[in-house]
């Protein structure tokens, strides 16, 4: 018995047509009829024809490769964007290497070999928009697509962005929480050099004084986005005599924190104090937490930065693309009407 792998010309002679056309089925090229494909496809499973990987990439040219660089994988909003850039790019054959800025000088480690050709392109996920890495992909016309992260300053013109409506985001919390009759309310949030942070956080704050109330700055508690952020400024701010009576934390991770806080002090959630995040994770409409949260659709904006990336990589794209996406308020049972505005609304009916 033989023991010679199965190649893409054994596939062609046996489904009786030329190797290119295997080639172009196997990717799915549309130059190819669907029922051709469906057959080839079949046969080269039937056959165990596996892609040689490292002969395609020397007639190709690509190392059908993508790289993500993601934040600290701890932070869940993290992996919800990478399991699905990780389904697109694997529809379209592509494997993917995940790059970490979890400790700091991690990335840069890797910049040499990004430019030596180890990937086709980049999708930043990462909040470190300070790296060097970026700049430097940006020099060497590394493809690049920059997800969830607004950009500003000297990258906004030139690279792919993903975003959603951040501003809009944080004034749609605000006209909620005034509505429900929140006028003393806190804010817990991450680092103001975060782009997607500041805007988010600046469109709560104009929005409030737009109707005629400020945060005090008692009541703003600001550290890393994680939840002990959202713990260590829930104690802080909730242990206060004049407490806020609800509180915007940036993120649902941060919020998670927040919820434990008002736990650990006794505090009834939503009765004592509203809590609202920023996100919508997967875990905040889970019974421990059920967070009311604004959605960013994080399955399109993925889609949409692997569609750009791959678009880069063909050179079917023309100058850096700018997608924002639209943001949802979602209401769960971590907020509610203050007790006033409450009683208010039951005498007038």
């Amino acid at each position: 018995m033989s023991n010679r792998s199965v190649t893409s010309y054994d596939v062609a002679r046996r489904a009786g047509v030329s190797q290119s056309t295997v080639s172009r089925a196997l990717r799915d090229d549309p130059r190819v009829v669907e029922d051709t494909r469906v057959r080839i496809r079949a046969l080269a499973k039937e056959m165990g024809y596996v892609p040689h990987v490292t002969a395609r990439s020397l007639i190709t040219r690509k190392s059908w490769t993508i790289g993500i660089v993601s934040g600290d994988l701890h932070n869940p909003s993290y992996p919800t964007l990478v399991n699905t850039l990780q389904d697109c790019f694997a529809g379209n054959d592509y494997r993917v290497l995940l790059m970490s800025d979890r400790t700091e000088g991690s990335l840069e480690k890797d910049i040499l070999a990004l430019r030596g050709g180890l990937v086709d392109g980049v999708v930043f996920i990462s909040s470190r928009l300070d790296s060097p890495m970026v700049s430097e992909m940006i020099d060497w016309n590394i493809p690049l697509v920059i997800l969830n992260r607004d950009v500003d300053g000297k990258y906004a013109d030139k690279v792919d962005r993903v975003t959603s409506d951040n501003a809009g985001g944080g004034r749609l919390v605000a006209q909620h929480l005034v509505e429900m009759g929140h006028t003393r309310i806190g804010l817990i949030s991450g680092p103001l050099q975060h782009p997607s942070i500041r805007l988010r956080e600046l469109g709560f704050r104009e929005e409030l004084e737009d109707r005629g109330i400020v945060v005090e700055e008692r009541h703003i508690h600001r550290g890393p986005v994680d939840a002990a952020t959202g713990l260590e400024g829930g104690l802080a701010l909730l242990a206060a005599p004049d407490r806020p009576t609800a509180v915007f934390c940036a993120t649902d991770y941060i919020a998670y924190g927040t919820i434990d806080a008002a736990q650990r002090l006794k505090l009834d959630v939503p009765g004592d104090v509203s809590i609202v995040g920023y996100n919508d994770l997967q875990q905040s409409s889970w019974a421990i937490f059920d967070l009311t949260t604004v959605r960013q659709p994080f399955g399109e904006m993925a889609a949409a930065a692997a569609e750009l990336l791959l678009a880069r990589i063909d050179g079917t794209a023309d100058r850096p693309v700018h997608r924002s996406f639209g943001v949802q308020w979602v209401e769960r049972g971590s907020a509610s009407c203050h007790p006033a505005a409450c009683a208010d609304l039951v005498l007038d009916r």
